[in-house]
């Protein structure tokens, strides 16, 4: 049992420090990446394409459809505050 438990501990060690290292790639490329001539090019997100998306889930949630991370594309029976939240983050 006490070796399971140091194993556990290791485990979510490694997972936090590997967050850390995803936090600080995220924060790099949100600044911006290197071009092929060594210049910063801006990431500028799409607002267009991201409304689009937006309706498109929307579309599959009303076929009666999971958009939520946790079931995605299972058929939905009744609401699920995941999806609806997802959805409302618009």
């Amino acid at each position: 049992m006490e070796k399971t438990i140091q194993e556990l501990k290791t485990i979510i060690r490694d997972l936090i420090l590997e967050v850390g290292d995803l936090k600080e790639r995220v924060t790099i490329l949100e600044k911006g990446l290197p071009g092929d001539n060594g210049t910063i090019v801006e990431i500028i997100p799409s607002a267009p394409l991201e409304a689009e998306s937006y309706e498109n889930l929307g579309k599959i949630y009303n076929e009666g459809y999971h958009i939520c991370h946790a079931a995605y594309g299972q058929i939905r029976h009744g609401e699920c505050l995941f999806c609806v939240a997802f959805l409302e983050k618009e």
